[in-house]
């Protein structure tokens, strides 16, 4: 597969595959008639579900509708959220092979196409596109490890004005009245907030009083604001 990907690499540039084979496209991808049709299953999940168990085999494939959930290292470790358009289950093409994360539903509902691992494969494998396809969304995740590795050792004020950012923008929604301020998703609770970044919930608690103080964040027993620009301008300067 690798050879196959460098050869394919020297006919597109970089961008144009992450623009043509973006993750958001690969459900279409796989359920188009024209080669190796795969059909989904639609699921629905309550809150507290396991989708996945850490080391227990992985025999779907998940695309993420709607809802959120996180993904756990030894049940407590929080490494990363998940929420629509993201996929579950693609990082290890070999059938049988195990879960790296805990995937626990964190809204009060989440909705999944599944779809069949052998299915995928046949058609990754099978397939030039299904080869781009793979190769984004394993660019995609080892971004987000190396992300997550840069982040943990960043100053702890930095550290969780970054997540606040990160997630705001693609889980959070921005206010009608003020497109700069968004409402981070309430999914994720402070708690959360202090496993993903590895500080204490003090720690975390006292970070988000100062960013309220300066008028930044506006923070309630259940919801958390913060103006965009902001933030990034804080950023920016720390």
């Amino acid at each position: 597969m690798k050879q196959k990907l460098e050869m394919m690499s020297l006919l597109y540039n970089q961008g144009y595959i992450e623009k043509q084979f973006s993750e958001e496209k690969f459900q279409f991808f796989l359920e188009e008639d024209t080669i190796f049709p795969v059909e989904g299953r639609r699921k629905k999940y309550r809150k507290g579900d396991m989708l996945l168990v850490e080391d227990d085999e992985v025999d779907d494939i998940l695309f993420i509708e709607s809802g959120y959930l996180m993904a756990m290292k030894d049940e407590e470790n929080i490494i990363d959220f998940l929420g629509p358009q993201d996929i579950i289950g693609l990082s290890n093409l070999l059938l049988g092979s195990p879960s790296d994360y805990v995937y626990q539903v964190i809204s009060n509902e989440l909705t999944a196409l599944t779809y069949a691992k052998a299915d995928v494969i046949d058609k990754v494998m099978n397939t030039q596109e299904g080869y781009f396809y793979h190769y984004v969304h394993m660019q995609n995740q080892v971004t987000r490890m190396m992300e997550k590795e840069a982040l943990l050792r960043l100053p702890s004020d930095k550290r969780i004005s970054l997540t606040l950012l990160h997630f705001g923008n693609k889980f959070g929604e921005s206010m009608q009245d003020k497109p700069d301020t968004i409402c981070f998703p309430k999914q994720i609770s402070k708690c959360m907030l202090a496993q993903y970044t590895n500080l204490n919930p003090n720690t975390v608690t006292n970070i988000l009083q100062k960013l309220q103080a300066e008028e930044i964040l506006i923070s309630t027993k259940r919801m958390i604001y913060f103006d965009t620009y902001k933030l990034q301008e804080k950023l920016d300067v720390q």
